[in-house]
């Protein structure tokens, strides 16, 4: 069941406002089955505004798959890329469309993305893909453990990915294939590269799956298309229940690299590594 407040249910921001004067501030709460959520945005985004609100409509039934949200989220709309990268406190991410924390998403406002906005499919896209994080750090820990459990960026956005069905938008296996080709120590490696010994399943700096952060900034389809990749391969080879079980453990006090140990029944490291055999000995082409 779905209640939406009336859209135009006006709040002061008190308070929290950057400058010397409170920035007024429009407000819609919003229940889907048993979770609410607040949305805020500034006046004159209203249309942005109900985009979003549907989309939440919509992705809180597609992010239960992980586990219930278990507080309520509040949604912010900036009205612009530079207001959302000081929310977010992230700079020079240009590529950056919204921020996810336990309970709360700060959303650039869609009206904002392109010259004449995106359509609502991709409003729920960038929706479902957030809430599978607050879904994600809810089920994993509480208001302050969530942020010390060790998930790894590949874990996180795969599941987000995953979930929002937003592996089009990222480089696939063999653009992944050609990037860990050119880089693994001592590969030799020349394109298209068949033939040839496989390289070997070390890590290297910046490798997209275990040293992702040198690269996320500049390089971030590659590391999201690793991400979405590497989730589809746990999935397909473990199941969904033992991904469950990942976010069951660590909600019962572990961190990540035991409770992949507990779910999976293998180290993340042995996964990471497995995942990399899969993708240089082009284990995706069969």
């Amino acid at each position: 069941m779905t209640r939406a407040a009336p859209l135009l249910l006006l709040a002061l921001c008190a308070g929290c406002a950057a400058g010397p004067r409170a920035i007024a501030t429009r407000t819609a709460d919003v229940t889907v089955g048993e979770t609410r959520f607040r949305v805020t945005w500034s006046p004159g985004d209203e249309r942005p505004a109900r985009a979003v609100i549907r989309a939440v409509e919509a992705a809180a039934p597609r992010v239960s798959r992980w586990g219930a949200l278990a507080r309520p989220v509040s949604i912010t709309i900036h009205p612009d890329h530079e207001a959302l990268e000081a929310a977010a406190q992230r700079h020079g991410y240009e590529w950056l469309r919204a921020w996810a924390r336990y309970d709360t998403i700060d959303i650039q406002s869609p009206s904002s993305w392109s010259l004449f906005g995106p359509s609502s499919a991709k409003v729920e896209e960038l929706v479902v893909h957030e809430l599978t994080h607050c879904a994600m750090y809810q089920q994993a820990g509480d208001d302050l453990t969530w942020m010390y459990k060790e998930i790894p960026r590949w874990f996180s956005e795969g599941l987000a990915t995953v979930t929002a069905g937003q592996g089009y938008r990222f480089p696939g296996a063999e653009d992944l294939w050609k990037f860990y080709g050119k880089r693994l120590p001592g590969s030799g490696f020349v394109e298209p590269g068949r033939g040839q010994a496989a390289p070997s399943p070390v890590g290297f700096y910046g490798d997209p799956i275990v040293d992702s952060d040198p690269i996320y900034q500049e390089k971030s389809e590659i590391v999201y298309g690793a991400a979405h990749l590497a989730m589809e391969f746990l999935l397909r080879r473990y199941g969904e229940e033992r991904v469950r079980g990942v976010l069951r453990h660590m909600g019962r006090g572990q961190r990540f690299p035991a409770a992949f140990k507990a779910a999976v029944g293998i180290t993340d490291a042995e996964f990471a590594a497995d995942f990399r055999r899969y993708v240089v000995w082009e284990g995706w082409r069969r």
